[in-house]
């Protein structure tokens, strides 16, 4: 376990983790429809775009959503949102259900028998509290995840969520790194001398390189060598991009409730269209230059494409601050530290 992603996913993400927003009744429907863009920017719910109830049911059933409670109002986090995407994924590139529980098993069920949460959550609080001077951002990780181990629904929560998978997005979204996930057909020798067994495999990729988890549990890293593999690969990227790349600006829009006060308030504004741009100012680290996007036209009409870009950077923190130009010539300033007196106080 990398415990400095974890540490940086509950001092960065604290909003989410404490969102478990999403009902299965706003997700699901049993005749999903096909949305134009102008249909989801005027929808006022959470969760515009629909997911087949049977084939919900039916994943159920095989095993595939061991996070949903047998509850017609049952809740879902973030991070349970994207596992049903990645399922959706599979489906669509032809996958079977056999081959998707070869997933769940090696994604979510070896996380979960291994008590990936359990054990890494009290690992973090033992480091964390093992540090001298912690820095700011260290200390809201402590405090949150103390909040989390007091929280025995919380805490059943988080277990289920930091998995093998969800790790992984999070590595994307906190380093920026290219993760993506493959399956494949290993060849491996059988019982009998010449045998060869074809197995079904998910793995990790991370900048080219692949997890391996051997015997010992001990994590080793090796090039995965494309040219000798058939692959499907799906980029986390892809992932995000699909929960956060949206313009549902609804105040009830689930990725929209998991995101700090002053944003939320942004989107209000967007929607009510009292935004003229939205300026950007980048991470510390990156190189990028301060970012403007407009979101009105000159007819007064939102700019949807700007909306789908400020919703995914928003969604994913993918900036410092920044400040919303309205029509009056006023300033609205936002960001993303729920500790910030912009958030506290509204």
């Amino acid at each position: 376990m990398n415990y400095s992603l974890l540490g940086k996913y509950f001092s960065q993400f604290r909003t989410v983790i404490h969102m478990n927003q999403l009902k299965l009744s706003e997700l699901a429907t049993r005749d999903p429809k096909k949305l134009t863009d102008q249909q989801i920017l005027e929808a006022d719910e959470a969760c515009p775009i629909k997911f087949e109830t049977e084939t919900i049911r039916f994943w159920r059933l095989k095993g595939l959503l061991p996070f949903f409670e047998d509850k017609k109002h049952a809740r879902i986090s973030l991070a349970q949102f994207m596992w049903l995407k990645f399922l959706m994924a599979l489906r669509k590139l032809g996958l079977s259900t056999t081959e998707m529980q070869v997933a769940h098993d090696h994604f979510i069920r070896k996380a979960y028998d291994d008590r990936l949460g359990y054990n890494s959550l009290f690992e973090l609080e033992r480091q964390l509290k093992a540090t001298p001077g912690l820095t700011e951002q260290e200390q809201y990780a402590l405090a949150t995840v103390q909040e989390v181990i007091k929280d025995n629904l919380l805490m059943q929560s988080l277990n289920r969520d930091i998995n093998y998978y969800n790790m992984g997005i999070t590595e994307h979204v906190v380093y920026g790194a290219n993760v993506v996930f493959a399956y494949y057909i290993d060849r491996i020798p059988g019982s009998k001398a010449g045998d060869i067994v074809e197995k079904p495999v998910f793995s990790v990729i991370k900048n080219g390189n692949i997890e391996q988890t051997e015997a010992d549990r001990m994590v080793l890293e090796k090039d995965f060598d494309f040219t000798q593999h058939s692959c499907v690969l799906i980029p986390a990227s892809q992932i995000v991009k699909e929960t956060f790349y949206d313009c549902n600006i609804s105040q009830k829009a689930f990725n929209i409730q998991i995101m700090e006060k002053s944003e939320r308030e942004l989107f209000r504004f967007i929607k009510e269209k009292r935004v003229q741009e939205i300026i950007l100012n980048p991470l510390p680290e990156n190189t990028l230059e301060i970012e403007r996007y407009a979101m009105l036209d000159d007819h007064s009409n939102l700019n949807i494409e700007n909306i789908k870009k400020i919703k995914l950077i928003l969604g994913t923190k993918q900036y410092q601050d920044g400040q919303a130009v309205l029509v009056d010539k006023d300033i609205f300033k936002f960001n993303s530290d729920p500790n910030d007196r912009i958030n506290l106080k509204l």
